[in-house]
């Protein structure tokens, strides 16, 4: 086991196993039971070939484990059935503020009724009865400005109102009305992601959303990340590429899982390897992978070029699964750990090379968690 992940020891089970996809037809995958931990799950990641279209090349990767996630709510499904609501900070009502008869996380925000908006932080109110995913880079549009969720995190079922840490990918609107927010189904692109949850850096995330104008050509009066992707060049690389990707991912998966589900993906641009998503299940990842792929597509248009191939690779090009294996686990650097009793925990580990950010949710017990989302990025 890995040094980073020894020191992790706490870092505990996968539960359970969803049913498998039927029209996969495969043997039932392996179960992850009681008390294994992060490690086993990795140990089980294999990165299949790479499928390449111009200079973005997606790794899918299988695994022949798989945690239960059936019981998870994904934003966009919790903003569309309205269980779940975002607002600006100062537009909560009084009567949400619910009492409790006994304590528990999160509490009751303090927050001034009226006023008070935030550019860097909303309030969100999870009413359904399922805990909640959140993804870093996730669009939510609406309020005075459109932005992108800036951490991983798990939100209780139930929660009384918690703060939101966000960053505005809309710099030039601050608009007087501000009412709800929806999902604008959208993924920013891992360099939005990363200067969001890495840097925490709100002047790093408007450069990008800029760059991304610049490369799809785009005209946003309010330098609007959405209106950026949706610019008559964005779509047409959309239709051209992410299509096609799509169309070969389902055809080559079938021909290379061998009794093993995808759950996530390396991404290299370039011929450098700069990301990966890895979920715990397929089902998971199949309700991410639409807005994902859409983001892949958006970082290599914007970054074409950017990207050296690195000297040691002598035949230079696309890597291989083996290198793209190697980049996915390699784990060894500074361990920090944010975590809320029985709801979730969130492990980052830094190196000069990589950032590495690890979400899990927890049960009654530390020993008791499933992972749910693995990030890894490169820096630059």
């Amino acid at each position: 086991m890995n040094k980073s992940w020894k020191r992790l020891s706490v870092i505990a089970s996968l539960v359970l196993v969803a049913p498998l996809v039927a029209e996969m037809r495969r043997p039932p995958s392996p179960k992850i039971q009681g008390d294994s931990d992060v490690q086993q799950f990795r140990e089980s990641w294999r990165v299949l070939k790479p499928i390449t279209r111009g200079n973005l090349s997606i790794f899918p990767v299988a695994s022949a484990l798989k945690g239960d996630t059936s019981g998870f709510l994904t934003l966009d499904d919790g903003l569309a059935s309205g269980v779940v609501r975002i607002v600006e900070r100062g537009q909560i009502e009084p009567a949400m503020m619910r009492r409790r008869t006994r304590e528990r996380w999160p509490g009751p925000v303090p927050i001034e009724p009226r006023g008070g908006a935030s550019v860097n932080e909303l309030v969100l109110i999870n009413e359904s009865s399922q805990p909640l995913i959140l993804l870093a880079g996730e669009v939510v549009s609406g309020g005075k400005q459109n932005r992108v969720i800036g951490a991983d995190l798990v939100v209780p079922p139930k929660s009384d109102p918690l703060p939101l840490t966000v960053f505005c990918v809309e710099h030039g609107r601050w608009s007087a009305g501000g009412g709800g927010f929806g999902s604008a189904k959208l993924m920013a692109h891992p360099e939005i992601r990363k200067q969001a949850q890495v840097y925490k850096s709100q002047q790093g995330v408007w450069n990008s959303v800029s760059r991304s104008a610049v490369a799809a050509e785009a005209a946003a009066p309010t330098a609007d990340y959405a209106e950026v992707l949706a610019s008559p060049r964005a779509r047409r690389d959309w239709d051209e590429i992410a299509t096609s990707i799509e169309s070969d991912y389902e055809r080559e998966l079938r021909d290379q899982l061998r009794g093993r589900d995808a759950v996530g993906v390396v991404v290299a641009i370039d011929g450098q390897l700069v990301w990966s998503d890895i979920f715990s299940s397929a089902d998971l990842f199949r309700k991410y992978w639409p807005k994902l792929l859409r983001s892949y597509v958006v970082e290599a248009q914007s970054r074409s070029g950017h990207y050296t191939t690195p000297p040691w690779r002598k035949n230079g090009g696309v890597p291989s699964p083996e290198e793209a294996q190697k980049f996915l686990l390699q784990d060894q650097g500074h361990v920090t750990v944010k975590m809320e009793p029985g709801i979730y925990r969130r492990t980052e580990i830094s190196a000069s090379a990589y950032q590495i950010v690890a979400l899990e949710a927890l049960g009654k017990t530390e020993e008791s968690s499933l992972l749910v989302h693995y990030n890894k990025m490169a820096r630059e």
